[in-house]
């Protein structure tokens, strides 16, 4: 049943979705399955789209939520690279990190980005806060001495904070507006409030992930931004493929003007946003007609998220016999009760391919597996 909500950035209430689910059940940005069909919604006054809530997500994040391994790695340049390392460097490209200067991770989990900073910038001084204490036993080994809180933020650390960051936190979060300003409460005057959030439309996966709240435009963001008082907003679209680098500086007062896109910029991105929705609506559609189209035996290409919708759209999982991966932590691991292998080890008897993973990149991944190119493997792409 369709619940209208308000918009998490700017309030305007949200009454009719622009995707419901077809399946009485989502995935999680984890590949777990929650009860709920997932709805998605546009706000036409600052560009906005927000998915409706599932979750018990106090619950969800202190017992549930992991950083996924297969999430720990980006393509930079064609080739691999640590996200977290990655990520460091374009930090230190947009924030002057001198030596004293106080550095919060807000919502670290493993911190592994102000690890890596930290090591890159000698002399900074980290704080580490998460909702969680289970992380404890990976800060205690942090690299340079850091202080950290769980659950709450330390009263004492107010007005002190010369850089605040958050990685891949303000997706999950409902009340934008209470986080903000207590992020702007942290910071010295002047201070810098550096993030990263998905970009939606580079990763068409991230608009159904039951547990992403929130999927930001630049123009959503930069409403956000200057209504809790923050200023200089710069939204970096690309230095990673698909995610948004932000970065803003603590404002004088605590709420600031917001000039809301014009009439243009909101149709492009409504455009945008139902033609995302047209896509999912039709996605599992084509992932049936594919399957009914030949017998014998499959594989589905990507573990991950794509993966996973595949998998969850075909009408049998029989024909299956594994998932190919490049990301050497999966093997080994079942992935509805298939092994995953790499591209190297398709079975001989596996004639069709069908392909989960980011469709931007799908078929430059497909076609740089040589050992495949012989094979006249018949490929579904999303």
């Amino acid at each position: 049943m369709t619940v209208a909500c308000d918009c998490n950035v700017c309030g305007t209430p949200l009454v009719a979705p622009i995707y419901r689910s077809a399946s009485d059940s989502s995935f999680t940005t984890m590949n777990s399955r929650v009860a709920g069909r997932t709805e998605v919604y546009f706000c036409r006054h600052c560009g906005h789209l927000q998915t409706g809530e599932l979750l018990d997500l106090a619950d969800y994040y202190a017992n549930s939520y992991e950083i996924l391994t297969t999430t720990e790695y980006t393509i930079v340049d064609g080739r691999p690279v640590a996200l977290a390392e990655h990520q460091a460097r374009v930090l230190l490209s947009k924030v002057e990190l001198r030596p004293g200067c106080r550095v919060l991770d807000y919502g670290c989990a493993k911190a592994d980005t102000l690890r890596v900073a930290a090591t890159l910038a000698p002399g900074i001084v980290p704080f580490l806060f998460d909702v969680t204490d289970k992380y404890i036993p990976l800060w205690e080994r942090f690299p340079v001495p850091a202080r950290w809180a769980t659950h709450r933020v330390d009263p004492a650390w107010a007005g002190s904070m010369n850089v605040v960051l958050s990685f891949f936190a303000l997706e999950h979060i409902p009340r934008l507006a209470q986080v903000l300003a207590e992020i702007r409460a942290l910071l010295a005057p002047d201070g810098t409030f550096h993030f990263t959030v998905p970009n939606v439309r580079r990763n068409i996966g991230d608009f159904i992930v039951a547990d992403h709240l929130n999927h930001f435009t630049p123009e959503s963001l930069r409403h956000l931004l200057a209504a809790n008082g923050f200023t200089d907003v710069q939204v970096d679209e690309q230095s990673h493929d698909v995610v948004f680098v932000v970065t803003a500086r603590r404002a004088r007062q605590a709420q600031g003007a917001v000039v809301p896109p014009d009439a243009a910029a909101i149709a492009g991105l409504e455009a945008a946003a139902l033609e995302m929705a047209r896509y999912w609506r039709e996605a599992a559609t084509r992932v049936q007609v594919f399957e009914q189209r030949a017998e014998g035996a499959s594989a589905i290409y990507g573990a991950g998220f794509y993966g996973n919708f595949v998998a969850a759209s075909l009408a049998s999982i029989d024909h299956v016999t594994c998932f190919v991966d490049r990301n050497v932590h999966l093997y080994g691991r079942p992935c509805w009760g298939r092994p995953v292998v790499p591209p190297e080890a398709l079975p001989a008897g596996v004639r069709r391919v069908l392909v989960g993973v980011n469709p931007r990149n799908a078929r430059a991944a497909i076609e740089s597996v040589e050992s495949w190119r012989s094979r006249g493997l018949d490929f579904l792409y999303l």
